[in-house]
């Protein structure tokens, strides 16, 4: 049944996404706030052409979701309706495309392909999401509307997400909350790429009228509620930093009586809630199993292992496997020795390593730092609220990668569309900003 509804969909749903976002903008902006809403709902509103939900690592299938539908509807009705304002190669466009190629290689020379061609499907669909997204704001005339809705996305999905951990929490009982994701530790990750950015815009926008600034500050304090409610040791450090971080840019060569009043408020939240969860943050910590990380050592060793004897790893979405098949890999294992399929490396990049090679992992981490020096360098340079969102981007991304060091839920769908969303909107914020100047500067000389 899930199948065929999925199938209705792509025939149907793409071309009426198209005609009425292509007709229509506040349909376009609709369409963009439930594609990104959807990331929330993944495991809900997606299925796998070819499921192996037997297999314990990162990718199980080909997966296609409703955002997949939204994003292709979305592309074909912007290019019906503004073909002349698309930009074919967004910014890092090349640089990705080289990682992509790098990773068919990768598949087509390792041993249990099935498992990497799972990877390169997602690859390709984060790569239309960024086309997409890069795109959304490219063809928007006036750069504030498109951030409010994209804002408007991130709210509405910090609202249901601080629903659910309510409900998880205090009606059914459930120590570390988990929403709709298949662990607590996702959590975070997912919610730390637009938590500070959320924060940020809340402050600056000074045109941003009660009702939708007390929602999205309330959904804001919500979401970070329901992170520290994962138990995630990495999400609560992250998150408290990330609501500090979110004051010091806000207040960053801006004054105004909302940001002043917001900022003091948000400080007296902060210390309240510190200490009414103070007691449980310390017992997170000092009393947290050793078998976990015991567990998590091993893990990483025989990922060394891995990336030591194979050049270019043991291929996409194969770490597991190999675990589990290779016994020179797993003599060293005890925590974790009778399990019948192995797990994955808790940190994503010795997982990348193990699968990739060493120059693989380098490679993965010389993108991540070239985003984040983009946003960072031009962040920094400029006087707008554009500058406070690159840099408010700029903690979702070092929290997220920080926490990389204890987790692999990077390669989870849900994550990664985070991650997509927040790279291209980030470098189509430069374009705009660097188009704008060049137009004053062009009107100047005339």
């Amino acid at each position: 049944m899930k199948f065929l509804l999925f199938y209705l969909a792509l025939i149907v749903g793409i071309p009426v996404i198209a005609g009425a976002t292509a007709f229509s903008k506040k349909l376009k902006y609709l369409a963009l706030i439930a594609m990104v809403t959807s990331f929330l709902f993944n495991s809900q509103f997606s299925i796998n052409l070819m499921s192996m939900e037997h297999y314990r690592g990162p990718v199980r299938g080909f997966e296609i979701t409703i955002a997949d539908i939204i994003a292709v509807g979305l592309i074909i009705g912007m290019l019906l309706s503004t073909g002349s304002r698309i930009v074919w190669k967004p910014r890092f466009t090349m640089l990705l495309f080289a990682f992509f190629v790098f990773s068919i290689i990768n598949v087509y020379r390792s041993e249990y392909r099935i498992y990497g061609w799972f990877v390169v499907w997602q690859l390709f669909r984060m790569g239309l999401m960024y086309w997409c997204i890069s795109n959304f704001f490219a063809t928007e005339e006036y750069s504030r509307t498109s951030i409010r809705v994209l804002m408007a996305s991130y709210s509405i999905t910090a609202l249901i997400l601080t629903l659910i951990a309510l409900k998880q929490k205090y009606l059914d009982g459930i120590y570390r909350i988990f929403a709709f994701f298949d662990h607590s530790n996702t959590v975070p990750s997912f919610a730390l790429f637009f938590l500070c950015a959320i924060m940020v815009w809340v402050l600056t926008d000074t045109e941003l009228k009660p009702v939708p600034f007390i929602i999205a500050l309330t959904s804001t304090l919500g979401m970070t509620v329901a992170i520290l409610s994962t138990g995630s040791r990495t999400g609560i450090v992250t998150a408290a930093g990330s609501l500090v971080a979110s004051l010091i840019i806000a207040n960053f060569r801006k004054k105004s009586t909302r940001i002043r009043y917001t900022t003091i408020f948000l400080t007296l939240c902060m210390i309240a809630g510190g200490l009414m969860v103070i007691d449980t943050v310390i017992d997170r910590f000092l009393n947290a199993p050793e078998e976990s990380e015991e567990a998590r050592n091993e893990f990483e060793v025989a990922a060394i292992m891995m990336a030591d004897d194979y050049s270019t790893g043991v291929g996409l979405n194969q770490y597991s496997q190999v675990l589990t098949d290779n016994e020179d890999y797993r003599q060293h294992i005890s925590v974790m020795k009778y399990e019948e399929q192995a797990g994955v490396a808790h940190h994503i990049y010795l997982l990348t390593a193990a699968e990739m090679g060493w120059w693989g992992m380098y490679a993965f981490i010389s993108i991540i730092l070239i985003f984040i020096l983009s946003m960072f360098v031009h962040g920094i340079f400029w006087k707008s609220n554009e500058q406070r969102l690159l840099l408010a981007l700029v903690v979702g991304f070092t929290a997220v990668f920080a926490i990389g060091m204890y987790e692999w839920v990077l390669r989870q769908s849900p994550v990664l569309y985070q991650l997509t969303v927040a790279s291209a909107f980030s470098q189509a914020l430069i374009m705009r900003v660097g188009n704008e100047k060049k137009q004053r500067k062009d009107l100047s000389h005339e």
